[in-house]
């Protein structure tokens, strides 16, 4: 991607990356947290080993991470079509993107994480 040489422009650029990180990582605590304080595997007290917990903690970390990097991915391929769906055709839309957001998403969120760090890094030189 190129950008221009405008310092307005690399601003913006690099504001949007740092809310997708934010979002990314608002988004994981939120899942870990889900899975330590829910009726899950975590929460349960026969589960004593501390690096246990805390595997399944960054397990929940990097699914919720996961899920706003295929969220975004799923967004750059939708069509404008689904604008003109009656309400039953937004639940299912968004039942099956919630769906794919997970399941694409952890395949996604190596690459998308390396491609925004790079672009910052482009950025400061």
């Amino acid at each position: 991607m190129r950008y221009s040489n405008d310092p307005a422009e690399i601003r913006f650029e690099k504001k949007r990356i740092y809310n997708e990180f934010f979002v990314m990582f608002a988004f994981g605590v939120m899942v870990s947290f889900y899975m330590l304080y829910s009726n899950s595997i975590i929460g349960n007290p026969m589960l004593k080993e501390s690096a246990s917990k805390g595997i399944l903690i960054l397990q929940g970390f990097y699914i919720g991470a996961a899920f706003v990097a295929g969220w975004k991915a799923l967004n750059r391929i939708t069509p404008n079509v689904f604008l003109f769906l009656p309400i039953i055709g937004w639940v299912v839309y968004f039942v099956i993107k919630i769906s794919l957001s997970s399941f694409i998403g952890v395949f996604l969120l190596p690459i998308r994480l390396f491609i925004k760090i790079r672009q910052l890094y482009l950025f400061k030189k």
